[in-house]
Order: structure tokens, then sequence, then C-alpha cells
């Protein structure tokens, strides 16, 4: 019975005393984390995004402290996965992979990016353009970044294996400009990466480019990575599972979304 006193008390000030040291990535990851801009400058005294209001909203809610670093990702990785050698962060977002879960715990998905297909509305409504992907996608001149890994193409719309996609661009802000004057048809992207390069001015989408969502494109689900080396890191763990519950629960991750995403090209 005193095991599970102390084991109790132990937990309470844990979380009471600790600040939970977060990493992420300093090359920014609009709309989730960056810096904020003030008339275009850069204020690396402040992070903000979509993620940094969840953080806010989950900390608040367990009543502990935690403070949000850009830093080099490798290093951030590094030094998350090295906690016992370094000490400092804890946490860092990402993708799952086998190798990350033999030496970290991860919770449940906090946030998703989704691949949409961007298009020109002179030329396509929506309606036609989902017609063409399943009827006859061989027909669109597909457009994409130069070095780009774009055979996902050809199992997801079923393209001929003679099928060429144009890589001659060297950005996806240069695609969709290539787009927008009629020289390719489409390009699939992630939705919030391009929408969050925009707003820090990194990308000036055409006033005619849209974007539609396709059920056979790519969900990336995004989640915490904890140091399995972290004390408490099991309790963090199961702490930050059920917040993330209660963000879907109470539809303050869409809410939050929304707030990032004023741009509606759907």
């Amino acid at each position: 019975m005193k095991k599970i006193l102390f084991l109790l008390i132990g937990i309470m000030l844990f979380a009471k005393n600790t600040t939970i040291q977060i990493c992420d990535d300093a090359a920014e990851w609009p709309p989730f984390v960056f810096y904020k801009r003030d008339h275009g400058k850069i204020d690396k005294k402040h992070i903000v995004g979509a993620l940094k209001d969840m953080y806010d909203v989950i900390f608040k809610d367990l009543n502990m402290s935690y403070k949000l670093d850009l830093i080099p990702w490798k290093r951030c990785t590094y030094l998350v996965s090295r906690y016992d050698k370094a000490k400092k962060y804890a946490i860092f977002p990402g993708l799952y992979s086998e190798k990350r879960a033999k030496v970290l715990y991860f919770t449940e998905p906090i946030y998703f990016t989704h691949q949409v297909v961007w298009y020109s509305k002179k030329k396509f409504t929506k309606n036609q353009l989902l017609h063409i992907l399943k009827t006859d996608p061989n027909r669109l001149k597909i457009c994409d970044v130069n070095g780009y890994n774009v055979y996902f193409y050809y199992k997801v719309l079923n393209l001929d294996k003679n099928k060429k996609i144009n890589q001659e661009a060297t950005s996806q802000c240069g695609v969709l400009k290539k787009i927008s004057a009629g020289r390719c048809d489409i390009m699939i992207a992630s939705k919030e990466a391009i929408l969050g390069y925009q707003m820090i001015g990194k990308c000036k989408i055409p006033k005619d480019i849209a974007y539609v969502s396709y059920d056979k494109l790519k969900v990336s689900k995004f989640r915490l990575f904890i140091s399995k080396k972290y004390p408490h890191a099991k309790e963090l763990l199961e702490k930050l599972n059920k917040e993330i519950e209660k963000l879907d629960k109470m539809g303050l991750r869409e809410k939050i979304m929304q707030k990032w995403l004023k741009i509606d090209k759907n």
C-alpha cells in the first residue's frame, strides 16, 4: 500500500514540477510549427502554428509546463533518442518507423497531412477532374518536382508504364505555376504543406489553382515520440494519449486546423 502511495505522490510531483522539453525542425513546418512573421520578418522569439496550439491545450489541461525549441532535425531526433546521455529533449513529433519504435514510445496520431490533387479551375471543374482520374488518367499532363519520387502516381492512378511525368520544375510552387499556365494538368502533393508555405511567404498559389481530395491518396499520421529513457515516460505517454483523445472528442483538433488553414481551395 505504501509503495502505491509513494508512486502516486511521485507521479503528482512529476506533473506539477516538470517542464517537458520538446524539439522540432529548425527548417519550420507550417502550418504546424514555425516562427511568427511580423510584416514578413521572422520573429524567432515566438513559435506559432497548429501543433503549438495543440501543445498549449494539452499541457494546460495536464497542469504541466513545456518548452518548444526548433533545432536542426537530425540533432532533435538524436537528442530525444539519447535522452539518457543528453538529458534535455524528451519529445519530438514525427512519422512512425520500426527503428524509432525500438527506442521511443509513440502516441496516437496528433495531426495528419493529406495528399490532394492540385489543378486549375480554368481547365477543370472538381467533378470533371475526378471523373477523368477514375476513367482516363493517362490523358492528363502530370507534373512534379525534379528528383521527387513519382512512382506512386503509377500505382494510385493506374497509369500506363510508358506514361511520362514531367519533372522539370524545381519546386512544388513552380509546378503550380505551370499548371496555371496550362503546361501541366495536375500534381499530387500535401494540402497542408503547400498552404503552409504560402502562409509564410515561401509560395504564392495562383488564384485559379485549387485542390481536390481523392480517396486513393495517402494520409500521413504524425505522432509524438517520447524517449524510453525519460523518467515517467510511460505515465507521460498515457497522459498524452488521453489528451489527444480529448482533442478529437471535443472537436478541438479540427477547430485548430481550420484556424491555421484559412485558405480553402477545395
